[in-house]
């Protein structure tokens, strides 16, 4: 069933309001989202009967919103490096995002979510393996353990945001400085 463009807008709020809140404190009510998105409980309830279906619709709609800006990113066009940057851009963009899946996921995604979060991660490690081939990132490390790096680096920047440490508007200069320091070949 297709939503009219008012209902769109009322179960974006919801899913926007429940990721800002859920990212901060994974144990905030539905009470606290329903007044983030400025509608009443019972609207929350109308679009996600209860807590779990609020939140696994949230979670697939977070692994989309972060497929589709590292999309948005342009893998593959032009060095790796300012690939890398656009990736962690885009990350920081989508961040309630991407600190509600490290805060209810655990870095799990459920069956449902699991192609998006590989695609996500096939992505990111495309882009890594491309770096250590050209010799922009080290090659003594794992594809992989580049590609953790830079999740726990964007989730420490997101959290530093969060907790008043980086202003959210500086903080991906300095994510892209302590990643260039930890990643490029040397």
């Amino acid at each position: 069933m297709e939503l009219s463009p008012q209902k769109q807008r009322t179960r974006r709020a919801i899913l926007d309001a429940a990721a800002g809140e859920w990212a901060q404190d994974p144990a905030v009510s539905l009470g606290r989202i329903a007044a983030t998105a400025g509608v009443g409980r019972a609207t929350v309830h109308r679009y996600f009967p209860d807590r779990e279906h609020l939140r696994s619709a949230l979670t697939s709609d977070s692994w989309a919103a972060l497929h589709a800006a590292i999309v948005e990113a342009a893998p593959g066009a032009g060095p790796v490096l300012e690939v890398i940057d656009r990736v962690v851009s885009a990350m920081v963009h989508v961040g309630d995002r991407v600190l509600f899946l490290f805060a209810s996921a655990e870095g799990s995604p459920s069956d449902a979510d699991t192609s998006v979060a590989n695609a996500v991660d096939e992505l990111l490690v495309a882009e890594i393996e491309r770096g250590q081939r050209e010799g922009e990132l080290d090659a003594t490390v794992p594809a992989q353990w580049i590609q953790r790096m830079v999740w726990s680096i964007v989730y420490t920047g997101l959290h530093a945001t969060g907790d008043g440490l980086v202003a959210r508007h500086g903080v991906d200069d300095l994510i892209r400085w302590t990643l260039r320091g930890a990643i490029t070949a040397r």
